[in-house]
C-alpha cells in the first residue's frame, strides 16, 4: 500500500492578508506529499504574503536567500533574512506572519505525535515543544532540501520509508538546537548491541514485502526512531532505509530466478513501491534491469 499522497497547487497569488485573522491551515502553494503523520512540500520561489496560525510543526529550509519582514508568534513585523540551509520554526499552534521575497524552498509539516515519537525514550516523559525562531545556516540543512528535491523530482524512489527517514533526521536536528529540552536530552547508546542488531535485522527481513517504516523497526529494539538510525548507521555502515533496499534488492533477485513470476508480482513480493521502483534500484545498484537480470538468469539456468 502506497501511504504517499501528492498534490499540485497553483494558485494565482501566494497571498494570505495580514490585515485579517490568521489563517487556521495551510496555504496550499506547491508541490506536496503527505503521509498520515508528515508533509513535505516545496514552494516556488515568488512574492509571498503569509499570515498562518500553524496546524502543524512546520521546519523550512531554503535554497537560496529570502528577504522581507516577519513574525514569529508575534505582532510586530521585523526585517527577516533566510539564508540557504538555514532553518525557520513554526511550532503548531502558533503564528508567524511575513512579506518576502523569497527562493524556493522546502516545508516540513509534522503533527505533534510525530514530534513526540521522535526521541521518546531519550526524553523520558518529558513534553517536547519546538521554539519558533530560526537556525543558522548549516550543511546539513541544505544538504537536507537538496534530498527532497530529488525525492520529489526524481519518482519518489524509496517512498514513505525514505521520507520519513529524511524528516525525522532533520526533525530531530531541530529538537536538539531549538526546543525546551536542547542539551538535555539523555544521551543514547552509539552502536546497536549485537543482540538488539540482530532482532531489528531479523524484523527487518520478515517484513519485506510490507509497507516499513523507521518507527516499526526502532520499536522492536527499544530506541526511539532518530537514535535507532544513528546507532544502526555506526553499527552496519548503512543507515536503516539503505539497508532495506538492499534486502529488497537481494530478495528480487532471488525471485526473478522464477521464470513464472511477472516483474510487478516479484516487485510487490519483495516490498518495492511498484514496478518502475524496483527498476530504479536494479539501474542504479546493478546497471541493469529487472528484465534483462530475469533473462539473464533464465540463460545461465539453461545451461547447467
Amino acid at each position: 500500500m502506497n501511504l504517499l499522497k501528492e498534490f499540485l497547487f497553483n494558485p494565482s497569488e501566494c497571498k494570505i492578508p495580514l490585515d485579517q485573522p490568521p489563517l487556521e491551515a495551510l496555504p496550499q502553494w506547491g508541490h506536496w506529499l503527505e503521509t498520515p503523520e508528515l508533509m513535505v512540500a516545496i514552494i516556488p520561489p515568488g512574492h509571498l504574503e503569509v499570515n498562518i496560525r500553524s496546524p502543524l510543526n512546520l521546519v523550512v529550509t531554503s535554497f537560496g536567500e529570502t528577504r522581507g519582514i516577519a513574525a514569529f508568534n508575534a505582532d510586530r513585523l521585523q526585517p527577516y533574512q533566510a539564508l540557504p540551509g538555514g532553518f525557520d520554526i513554526v511550532p503548531q499552534g502558533s503564528t508567524y506572519s511575513s512579506v518576502e521575497d523569497a527562493s524556493c524552498f522546502v516545508v516540513f509539516g509534522y503533527s505533534q505525535s510525530f514530534l513526540e515519537r521522535i526521541v521518546k525514550v531519550e526524553a523520558e516523559g518529558q513534553k517536547i515543544e519546538l521554539q519558533p525562531g530560526q537556525i543558522p545556516k548549516t550543511h546539513w540543512g541544505l544538504s537536507a532540501a537538496i534530498a527532497m528535491q530529488e525525492f520529489f523530482y526524481n519518482g519518489q524512489i524509496g517512498g514513505a520509508f525514505y521520507l520519513e527517514s529524511v524528516a525525522t533526521a532533520v526533525l530531530a536536528q531541530i529538537i536538539h538546537r531549538r526546543s525546551n529540552l536542547s542539551g538535555r536530552l539523555k544521551r543514547p547508546p552509539e552502536f546497536l548491541d549485537p543482540n538488539l542488531l540482530k532482532s531489528a535485522l531479523e524484523y527487518i527481513r520478515a517484513h519485506l514485502s510490507e509497507e516499513l517504516n523507521l518507527n516499526q523497526i526502532a520499536a522492536t529494539v527499544g530506541f526511539s526512531p532518530y537514535h535507532f538510525a544513528r546507532a544502526f548507521k555506526v553499527t552496519t555502515g548503512l543507515s536503516p532505509y539503505q539497508y532495506v533496499l538492499r534486502c529488497r534488492l537481494e530478495l528480487a533477485q532471488k525471485l526473478l530466478q522464477n521464470q513464472k513470476r511477472s516483474l510487478a508480482q516479484v516487485a510487490a513480493e519483495a516490498g518495492f513501491g511498484n514496478q518502475s521502483h524496483m527498476t530504479s534500484v536494479f539501474q542504479r545498484m546493478l546497471r541493469t534491469t529487472p528484465k534483462r537480470y530475469q533473462q539473464e538468469m533464465s540463460s545461465i539456468l539453461d545451461h547447467t
